[in-house]
């Protein structure tokens, strides 16, 4: 039977993994050994010792199920009206700058920390061929992959938030005198190296895992196809390169071609159950990580994102509120979007024949959460919070979607780990990114269709009408993704790939709106309100360049605007 091996903080050797390169040559008399550290001998002495050493790195990955913010607050998905978080304070207020950078939940993107985490592939990396005859060969060749994977993944983090960064394949060390300082490498350049990088690993990553939660050459190929996709998009390929669309469209293929992944569709609402601890490593997980299992007594996700009062009781900080925008992006249960007059949408009883996603992924007033019904409307136990006074959400809306709704009283409690994974990559993405890349190549053909309509048939849609323009099928596209990948932390990278944040109708320069609701006689009037007026700037489709690390090392260039 297959186990997890992964065990959130429970890494027993954590701090004997720390690799100690080097030594002082003092008299021996006086150099005695710290007993807190493994020497790179010892650590990789064994196959064992070298495997905790591996499950390190991947618990490097960043811990996101634990952060009180998504970046879906830094997108247009959702607003906190928390002047303090990031996605208010700096994010859509216009003040990205060197000195503030935001690193993401989990610390994403964080310069230094992402460069920390490579340095410990690259010592896994080189530490590993130098003690390679005490390894057999097949663990030898599977780890190696497994960490020239991780290494590619901690690079895509930083490609996707930067651009070019400094590429640095060896354990660098200053005490020999060595410059340790990297000027960028170039887009395309940083871009190459991780596509080799993803090529080594899936040539020898199998296509599952004899255990859960290791790299495979699915993920291998999806981190690839998913790089690509965001260097052949509008942000980077400025020229519209079509050849650089044809190959995105070509890896994510691969990862469908593979026949190793399908969508997970055990019951009604399985898009929904996809992301609870009980369906851990489903079919449609491409990559995740993963947590130690237990009673499911309490989470940080459901207690940081969760509706805020239940039954009378808060017990979350709501700081996951769906915007009206997102909201209105969810089409009727006909397929059709709700600005099409055909839809039967009606303003004025807006969630009534919604489809299926809309029901698994919003918590909005009259939904039923733990034997609650959510009242959002004006004298409501969750009144919308126009003022953000409170914890209570300030767009109407809370989130559903990745919440397990069995976890109960969370501010009664020491708050837990989530027991669920955090899916990195899954096949309904696969599938969507291979659709756009296709769209964008050579059109809608059959095979962008048959894409699209896969993660539309889970959710009982009815297939996208024949005959559109590569145009309209890139609206559709852009729609599903919004949709399907909605508070999975996808959003924030589209938007800015996409160069839809700034100018007339940017998704960042446009006012949020959230739903106030209230009484009219014997019903509820529904009034789309403003809460937000945000403010946004080009230039922060890039993160700048921590001023810290600019001063460190002189052979740095600033992204523009900065």
């Amino acid at each position: 039977m297959k186990q997890t091996f992964i065990k959130y903080r429970q890494l027993f050797l954590l701090a004997l993994l720390v690799v100690s390169i080097g030594g002082c040559k003092k008299d021996d008399s006086l150099n005695v050994t710290n007993k807190a550290f493994l020497t790179d001998v010892a650590t990789f002495s064994s196959q064992g010792n070298a495997d905790l050493f591996i499950n390190d790195i991947y618990n490097q990955l960043p811990d996101v199920n634990n952060d009180y913010q998504l970046t879906e607050q830094y997108a247009d998905n959702s607003f906190c009206g928390a002047a303090w978080e990031n996605g208010q304070a700096t994010v859509r207020a216009g003040s990205i700058g060197p000195s503030n950078v935001p690193t993401g939940p989990g610390g994403m993107w964080n310069w230094e920390g992402n460069y920390g985490k490579i340095r410990k592939c690259n010592v896994f990396l080189q530490q590993a061929a130098l003690n390679k005859a005490k390894y057999t060969d097949d663990w030898y060749k599977q780890r190696v992959a497994e960490v020239t994977y991780m290494r590619a993944y901690f690079y895509s983090l930083l490609f996707t938030a930067y651009g070019g960064v400094p590429i640095i394949t060896i354990p660098l060390d200053n005490r020999n005198g060595s410059d340790i300082f990297t000027a960028r490498a170039t887009i395309d350049e940083t871009v190459a190296f991780i596509e080799a990088d993803c090529d080594a690993a899936a040539a020898v990553l199998p296509a599952k895992a004899a255990q859960t939660g290791r790299a495979t050459k699915g993920a291998a190929l999806t981190l690839k196809g998913w790089v690509e996709l965001f260097a052949a998009s509008p942000l980077v390929n400025t020229a519209n390169d079509a050849a650089k669309w044809s190959k995105a469209a070509a890896t994510n293929k691969s990862v469908m071609d593979m026949g190793t992944y399908s969508l997970f569709n055990a019951s009604p609402t399985s898009y929904a159950d996809q992301f609870l601890s009980a369906n851990n490593w489903n079919v449609e997980t491409i990559f995740a990580r993963g947590y130690a299992t237990g009673p499911a007594k309490g989470s940080h996700r459901e207690g940081y994102l969760g509706p805020v009062y239940v039954s009378g009781v808060q017990q979350s900080w709501g700081n996951l509120a769906p915007t009206q925008g997102l909201i209105d992006d969810y089409s009727m249960d006909n397929g059709l979007p709700i600005a099409d007059p055909a839809s039967g949408y009606d303003s004025q009883k807006p969630y009534v024949h919604r489809e299926q996603r809309f029901y698994q992924s919003i918590l909005y007033d009259g939904a039923p959460w733990q034997g609650d019904i959510i009242k959002t409307r004006i004298g409501g136990s969750n009144q919308i919070d126009l003022g953000s006074s409170s914890d209570i959400t300030n767009t109407g809306y809370y989130a559903r979607k990745t919440l397990d709704e069995s976890i109960t009283g969370q501010t009664s409690i020491n708050l837990a780990p989530s027991f669920a994974n955090y899916i990195i990559f899954r096949y309904a993405e696969v599938l969507l990114s291979y659709a756009e890349a296709q769209n964008e190549a050579v059109g809608p053909d059959a095979s962008v269709y048959d894409a699209v309509n896969k993660v539309r048939a889970r959710s009982s849609l009815p297939a996208v009408k024949p005959g559109l323009t590569k145009d309209e099928m890139r609206v559709y596209i852009r729609r599903e993704r919004r949709i399907e990948l909605a508070f999975e932390d996808k959003r924030w990278f589209d938007i800015r790939r996409w160069k839809i944040t700034t100018g007339a109708n940017g998704v960042l320069t446009s006012p949020e709106y959230g739903m106030k609701i209230e009484a009219d006689g014997a019903g509820l009037k529904y009034t789309p309100v403003k809460i937000f007026t945000n403010t946004y700037f080009e230039r922060q489709n890039w993160m700048p360049i921590p001023q810290a690390e600019i001063d460190k090392n002189k052979k740095l260039v600033q992204n523009p605007g900065y």
